[in-house]
């Protein structure tokens, strides 16, 4: 972690952290409108963390009757993706893997994003995620662009000496 990056963070109290979370998930909620027509909601936030639901309907099913791979994959992206902005930084999906352990069944998915590394342009995610019995169906490692890249190296060039 860059040395600013900590000491930005520590100049932050612990209740304006919970407020930005909370204000970044209301944002991530309420104007994504792919998020709303495909019964996706972030339920919560942390640095380096996220939480998204989806509801299993008939409208996420492939033939076989289980949730469709795209359905999970768009999910995993989109946990990835939540993750990433609680560094307060805007990003892209640059690469994805996905690997589908168990047929998707149950009446919700919860997808769990986790912070591997972020550097200063790219950062790198985990999403597991469980139906709403516990069961792992599926683990995505996703890469991430930082939008700010250009702007972020410059501002700390700087510091690093």
């Amino acid at each position: 972690m860059h040395e600013t990056e900590t000491t930005e963070r520590s100049h932050q109290t612990a209740s304006q952290q919970e407020a930005a979370f909370t204000e970044l998930r209301h944002r991530l909620n309420s104007s994504s409108k792919y998020l709303q027509s495909n019964d996706m909601r972030v339920t919560e936030l942390r640095r380096g963390y996220a939480r998204v639901e989806m509801i299993i309907d008939e409208h996420i099913l492939n033939i076989h009757g289980f949730v469709h791979g795209g359905a999970l994959f768009s999910l995993a992206d989109t946990a990835a993706g939540s993750a990433s902005f609680t560094t307060g930084r805007d990003s892209v999906t640059l690469s994805a893997s996905i690997n589908y352990l168990s047929p998707g069944r149950g009446g919700k998915l919860i997808a769990i994003g986790s912070e591997v590394k972020a550097g200063r342009t790219t950062g790198v995610y985990e999403v597991f995620i469980y139906n709403d019995r516990e069961d792992l169906l599926c683990r995505a490692t996703i890469t991430v662009f930082f939008l700010d890249g250009d702007s972020y190296r410059q501002e700390n060039r700087h510091r690093s000496h």
